[in-house]
């Protein structure tokens, strides 16, 4: 058997930081997919693939200066970074320009191709990009808004020395599955921001004050009147003696008001009687306290 050494990097799709992202994507596929049948027909997917920890500059030193990239601001002050071959971008705007997708060995080939957009496509991938940030900005962990701002797609992402070359980077691949292919989309996020921003947004959720109901709903609510004619104690051979006709006597005066709660709390005094052919009771008081 051969042994490897082991890398930390391997478990970094099992931490909190990947499961908080992966419940993130599950919530936005859904308004992805929405907006991409309205532009093109077809339904679309956002999937997620490797998820990885590793240092900004190993990272940047390891893509390509030619691909695509794009900086996406989180809450505005949390700079994140997406890039990708221009083949992977090509693919993913061929649904919008109706282009049928390449064969399998086409497509792998392709992808070792070094690939320049044109100026449509070009803006069709800026548009992919502000919708997926708009989408993900819906889905956030079951907010409304996570304000997030993209800027315009530009070549060479090892140009954008956003964070120092030693921060620690969580490095997700999403996969965008759509009719004209699947497109390898990867996206750099600075791994403790992340990690302190994803525990805010769950505090935050479980300090959040519980949602009331409107006034209107609550003066509909139907609440329960009881008032009790009297009550006695009596012991047990009494009880077993017990025979109809007998009366047992109250602790209620004849010339003192019941008690009528609401909740089990004493709220009213008031008068027996009756109204037709019901049994009522008249409100004489309302009880402070």
């Amino acid at each position: 058997m051969t042994l490897r050494a082991f890398d930390f990097r391997e478990i970094a799709g099992l931490d909190d930081t990947a499961t908080a992202i992966r419940t993130w994507l599950s919530k936005s596929t859904s308004f992805f997919s929405d907006e991409w049948v309205q532009a093109t027909g077809f339904g679309a997917k956002l999937g997620l693939g490797p998820v990885s920890t590793d240092t900004f500059e190993s990272i940047l030193d390891a893509t390509p200066r030619t691909d695509l990239c794009c900086v996406t601001h989180l809450r505005g002050d949390l700079p994140t970074l997406w890039y990708s071959t221009g083949t992977q971008f090509r693919r993913l705007v061929g649904d919008l320009i109706g282009v049928e997708p390449p064969a399998e060995s086409e497509s792998v080939a392709a992808d070792d191709e070094e690939i320049e957009l044109g100026a449509i496509e070009a803006d069709l991938v800026q548009w992919a990009l502000d919708t997926m940030a708009a989408c993900l900005s819906q889905g956030w962990m079951g907010t409304e808004d996570l304000s997030v701002q993209t800027s315009p797609v530009e070549k060479d992402p090892r140009k954008l020395r956003l964070y120092r070359a030693k921060d620690l980077m969580t490095r997700v691949t999403l996969k965008i599955e759509c009719k004209s292919g699947t497109t390898d989309l990867n996206w750099l996020l600075p791994k403790q921001r992340i990690s302190k921003l994803f525990d805010e947004t769950v505090d935050n959720r479980h300090k959040a004050a519980p949602a009331s109901p409107s006034e209107e709903m609550i003066v509909k609510m139907p609440v329960d009147i009881v008032t009790v004619l009297g009550s006695a104690k009596v012991s047990m051979k009494d009880l077993q003696d017990l025979k109809p006709g007998q009366l047992i006597v109250l602790d209620q005066r004849i010339d003192a008001p019941m008690t009528a709660t609401v909740d089990g709390t004493p709220s009213f005094e008031c008068w027996p009687g009756r109204l037709g052919n019901m049994q009522a009771v008249q409100v004489s008081r309302t009880r402070q306290g």
